[in-house]
């Protein structure tokens, strides 16, 4: 089943200096249980792909145009449709948890906001319960006591695993992670993605994923898509890119991957 189909999707940003053409053009699915990555580097498009599909630029800095249909619905000829959507069919997790989050209210808070949503006819105990189930679910330690903390008293890490849980909070047909670990270690980053492929096997979820991460897209996707100036200049299944990339632009990506050398005085 396809949740996401995008065609000859274009935008437009109005910028001081003129038009500027941020997307070319792209056409791409995602389906059921399947994982399809967008990489290259910063300013190649991806994000604002991400955020047109969801319809969240604004309508007057940015011209959208092209399709993109979401369980049936053309989001770009038809934008409202894009809210009832979103938060119940579509999640997302942003690229800075930092800012993601609002610092004045407690995580139980903005779980809570989120488990409404989805079901008004929560009671306040119903929703910390669950809320606790969520921030476990996640592996948050002392789930109960985290949910009275403050956004700045919790790690990156911690706070990337709680924008995952209110993703979990809506069983989302179709997950938008933008950059999920770019700001987290090694360690933190495995983590994460661990916890996305396991959403996706108990909800059968599809994950549009945006990295500029060669190691993480060969990890967690079945079908990339390489971005360059707003186009793709290549796509196909993960290994036949990754192993047997066919354009110079795609290999010199994966140049870029730094690599161990020899230990000195070995």
């Amino acid at each position: 089943m396809t949740l996401l189909d995008v065609q000859d999707l274009q935008v437009d940003l109005m910028t001081a200096g003129g038009v500027v053409r941020a997307v070319d053009g792209v056409s791409f699915t995602v389906g059921r249980s399947e994982t399809v990555t967008l990489i290259g580097e910063s300013g190649s498009g991806k994000s604002t792909t991400a955020m047109a599909v969801q319809a969240l630029l604004p309508r007057n800095l940015a011209v959208v145009s092209g399709r993109c249909l979401i369980d049936g619905v053309d989001v770009v000829a038809r934008p409202a449709e894009a809210a009832r959507l979103r938060g119940r069919t579509i999640a997302m997790i942003p690229q800075d948890p930092m800012t993601a989050l609002s610092p004045v209210s407690t995580i139980g808070r903005q779980l809570g906001e989120v488990l409404v949503r989805k079901d008004s006819g929560l009671s306040r105990a119903a929703r910390r319960d669950h809320a606790a189930e969520l921030l476990d679910a996640v592996r948050i330690t002392e789930p109960r006591r985290r949910l009275d903390a403050y956004p700045h008293q919790l790690s990156g890490g911690m706070l990337q695993r709680v924008l995952i849980a209110m993703a979990l909070a809506i069983d989302p047909h179709l997950l938008v992670a933008d950059e999920p670990t770019s700001a987290l270690d090694v360690t933190v980053q495995a983590g994460i993605l661990d916890l996305l492929m396991d959403l996706q096997d108990r909800t059968s979820a599809g994950i549009l994923m945006i990295t500029h991460d060669i190691g993480v897209a060969r990890l967690v996707s079945d079908r990339v898509h390489v971005m360059r100036d707003g186009r793709f200049v290549e796509s196909g299944e993960v290994e036949a890119v990754v192993g047997a990339p066919q354009q110079d632009y795609t290999r010199r990506l994966l140049d870029a991957v730094p690599r161990l050398g020899a230990w000195e005085g070995a």
